[in-house]
């Protein structure tokens, strides 16, 4: 079955974000994610989510405080990052949401070699930090056409990491950039489908709704549905129109 969630940081942003979550549920999703979530307390996105009858599947661990793509793979803020961990199952355990994605944050080639490593001992102790809501941490692959020089810009770094890293540690698969990097996205999910606890999607090229690009995602869609995976499925796309309602013809279809 398929269960779809909307980013309520890239979708429905033609309204303030706690009046996001009622017009997600009355376009049909029954699920919700937030990048950033700490930009308002959490007990007021809480109601907001209550309100709407929608759950909150997934937020972002804080980006850090040079607001980069971020911050887990960063060596100079590694006596931060445990605060950084704490806000964020803070918001969590509030949200009773079950994942949390941890950015790595970028990396020169000079020093990936060092920032693979601290992002390995930042995953595992997230591990640790998340447990005791509930939640797990996830490592997401960032394309480096759309993000230079991120850390983790293939599924054979992320999974190299996960395998060195706590085991509660799990992957975050996005179509969109699976597709950037010049994969079919439905064969790299299969080939990875036993590390992935969540699945975002957008289209390619635009990063926009289904059926603005040329992904395939009947045929994406069908194979992650016949693979048993029982996750969300979260619409993670920039609208091509200034109401989102518009580009939600996938979705009813």
């Amino acid at each position: 079955m398929r269960r779809f969630a909307a980013n309520l940081s890239v979708m429905f942003r033609e309204l303030p974000l706690l009046e996001r979550f009622e017009a997600a549920r009355r376009a049909g999703f029954a699920a919700v994610e937030i990048q950033n979530p700490y930009e308002l307390p959490a007990a007021d996105l809480a109601r907001a989510a209550a309100r709407a009858g929608v759950a909150v599947v997934l937020i972002n661990a804080p980006l850090g405080p040079d607001q980069a793509p971020g911050m887990a793979c960063r060596p100079e803020h590694r006596a931060s990052f445990p605060a950084a961990l704490e806000l964020a199952a803070q918001y969590a355990q509030v949200l009773r949401t079950p994942n949390i994605n941890v950015l790595a944050g970028r990396a020169a080639p000079e020093e990936r070699e060092r920032c693979l490593r601290q992002l390995v001992e930042h995953l595992s102790l997230a591990a640790v930090v998340f447990e005791a809501v509930n939640a797990r941490p996830l490592l997401e692959t960032i394309n480096p056409l759309d993000v230079p020089a991120y850390c983790v810009t293939s599924f054979e770094i992320a999974t190299a990491v996960l395998d060195a890293c706590d085991p509660r540690v799990r992957l975050q698969f996005d179509v969109y950039h699976a597709a950037r990097l010049g994969l079919a996205p439905d064969a790299a999910f299969l080939r990875l489908r036993e590390r992935i606890a969540h699945v975002q999607f957008a289209d390619c090229p635009g990063r926009h709704e289904p059926g603005s690009g040329t992904l395939p995602f009947e045929r994406i869609f069908g194979a992650i549905e016949r693979s048993g995976y029982d996750g969300w499925l979260a619409a993670e796309y920039h609208p091509s129109s200034n109401q989102t309602a518009d580009t939600l013809g996938w979705l009813h279809a």
